[in-house]
């Protein structure tokens, strides 16, 4: 599998590749690191020859301590990476760091991005920054977005629903080198039925309906069937599984198992069910990634997979 590893240098960034290391992806594993430099050109309206070469002066020296930034970041993540993985790429692009990200990635046809949850910041840097959010929105793959150290060794959320990108991620957990130690815990919500208001959006009221697809009445059992999908195919591969239908508000429900549950990782389906076909994230994805404490695993059955084949 081909992993895409955005990076700035930052903490964040680190919180990423430690992740990157941790989690038992299927081998051989081949990583690009890439950051991207964008040094913002102010403005200048002065026409005085002082004026200007002190300008031109200034901007060099930025672009050369970015560049510089840039290199060093790359070689961290080329020399944690090497001794654990099949090959190494580095690359250096220009430009607005979230769109070049999300490019890059589908020029190398990588199969995940990971990626910190926040950068160092246009201001401090001018390298990667804060461009967690539109990478999620906008990557062609599924995208880790990490915002701490990995804890909660080999526990896995799942939250699932009966998505294509639900079914997706269960395959992604199933396809995973998992060690006997690991423990998988299978969560799907049955919402309760609510009256929207007259100011939610026609695409937040079908999406946030309902957390499992049905007839009418029959929520529970579906969601029991999944959940039971679920722990048979991963307990096949020989790893502790559990399971469990909670009833409420998708959102509250998923984060309130994350803090019982404590995971390394939360994996669920980029849209859900009832997500608007133009939509890249659904809502539930959204919150979920926006409040878990943990780091998420975004999972999108289009364009390239986590798992070839």
């Amino acid at each position: 599998m081909h992993i895409f590893f955005a990076t700035d240098g930052s903490t964040s960034a680190r919180f990423a590749l430690a992740h990157i290391l941790a989690l038992p992806w299927p081998p051989p594993v081949h990583v690009t690191v890439m950051t991207a430099v964008n040094v913002p050109q102010p403005r200048f309206t002065s026409l005085t020859p002082v004026a200007r070469r002190a300008y031109g002066t200034a901007l060099a020296t930025l672009r050369r301590e970015a560049e510089a930034t840039a290199e060093k970041a790359i070689m961290e993540g080329r020399r944690a990476l090497e001794p654990h993985v099949a090959s190494v790429a580095t690359r250096i692009h220009k430009g607005e760091p979230g769109p070049v990200i999300v490019e890059t990635a589908k020029a190398c046809r990588a199969d995940l991005v990971a990626v910190g949850c926040r950068g160092l910041g246009a201001i401090k840097r001018f390298t990667l920054g804060s461009v967690s959010d539109h990478v999620v929105r906008h990557a062609p793959c599924s995208v880790l977005l990490a915002k701490c150290p990995p804890e909660g060794d080999r526990l896995f959320l799942l939250a699932m629903d009966g998505s294509v990108h639900a079914q997706t991620a269960l395959r992604i957990l199933t396809d995973l080198d998992l060690s006997p130690e690991a423990w998988i815990h299978v969560v799907v919500v049955v919402e309760s039925v609510r009256t929207p208001s007259s100011t939610d959006s026609w695409d937040r009221r079908r999406e946030e309906k309902a957390a499992v697809p049905g007839r009418p009445g029959a929520e529970g059992t579906v969601a029991e069937e999944l959940v039971a999908e679920a722990r048979q195919r991963l307990g096949a591969r020989g790893v502790r599984v559990t399971g469990a239908v909670r009833r409420g508000h998708a959102v509250s429900e998923i984060l309130a198992a994350v803090r019982e549950f404590g995971p390394q990782v939360v994996v669920l389906g980029a849209k859900g069910s009832h997500s608007p076909p133009e939509s890249p994230l659904g809502c539930v994805a959204s919150k979920v990634i926006r409040h878990a404490s943990c780091a998420a695993l975004i999972v999108r059955p289009c364009g390239s997979q986590l798992v070839p084949g």
